[in-house]
């Protein structure tokens, strides 16, 4: 039954955090004895990624979704309709839930810094609410655009622990966000890991995205993969199959027993190039070289 509640108000990448005097050691603890169905707070839900994720994750959990509206709610889940902006807000979303996946975000690639730097805020309030209700697994959405660069200058495939450097705003902010989550890991001993996602839940319209495409049957099983994990803290790109040429998915199949199975529709590759590239990740003019090819 939907209830809607309006509470609007006032190292390596991939290892467990070292443990030490004051450091809760909770993060190999995850699994254990949750209930049945145990309950995750999606914020962002109703998001292009939020909507694709919510039919598969429902199989194995209870929902409490979060969003700055209620238009459109139906099914089964708790939805809780604020801004996460506000810490007090975050708190209230937070409380009760065994898990966390923090989808929400103001996503675009053009987008200037005032527009995006909201991002960054909504992020810290989440994790500052997983430390004060003592939520053992956080799972952050990141972005490839935190290492487009990488991507742009040849750096193929751009590995997870490589130093990132981002191609626009929206990928700066990600970056800090990603920061954030590992000095949370660091600092409570939970479990917080990053998911860059590439292209998922969008039609392919343009050839510059084929090479991060993720198709969304792949990325539901990414995010299963990632909420199922002990890791204590990791980085791990979202990619299908077609893309480890330019995103190393390595770290993501050791670690997490993911697998992409999915490879790029044979039609992508008739796509047209993009007239106005959205950012530095794919502007042949800062490099001198064509766009990318797949």
């Amino acid at each position: 039954m939907l209830r809607v509640l309006t509470l609007i108000g006032a190292g390596p990448l991939n290892e467990a955090p070292p443990q030490g005097p004051g450091t809760p050691d909770r993060s190999w603890k995850w699994g254990e004895n949750l209930p049945q169905r145990p309950l995750l707070l999606v914020t962002g839900a109703r998001g292009v990624l939020g909507s694709l994720l919510r039919p598969t994750l429902r199989d194995q959990y209870s929902l409490r979704v979060s969003d700055r509206d209620a238009a459109g709610s139906s099914g089964p889940d708790e939805v809780l309709v604020g801004d996460l902006t506000d810490p007090g807000f975050a708190t209230e979303a937070v409380a009760g839930v065994d898990a966390i996946l923090h989808l929400a975000a103001y996503a675009s690639p053009r987008a200037p810094w005032p527009a995006i730097a909201p991002n960054i805020a909504m992020t810290h309030n989440v994790l500052a609410a997983a430390e004060h209700h003592s939520i053992d697994k956080v799972v952050l959405a990141s972005s490839n655009h935190a290492a487009g660069l990488n991507y742009r200058d040849g750096e193929c495939p751009v590995d997870p622990a490589a130093a990132p450097r981002p191609c626009c705003a929206y990928g700066t902010a990600k970056l800090a966000e990603e920061a954030l989550g590992r000095l949370h890991a660091v600092r409570t001993g939970a479990s917080v890991m990053s998911i860059r996602f590439g292209l998922v839940g969008w039609a392919l319209a343009e050839r510059d995205y084929n090479a991060m495409w993720l198709s969304d049957r792949d990325a539901a099983a990414l995010v299963g993969a990632v909420l199922r994990s002990p890791v204590g803290h990791g980085v791990y790109f979202g990619m299908s199959r077609h893309a480890e040429a330019f995103w190393s998915l390595a770290n993501a199949r050791t670690d997490l027993g993911w697998k992409p199975r999915d490879v790029l529709p044979a039609r992508a590759e008739s796509l047209p190039w993009a007239p106005s590239p959205p950012c530095l990740m794919f502007d042949p003019h800062t490099t001198g070289t064509t766009a990318p090819t797949t």
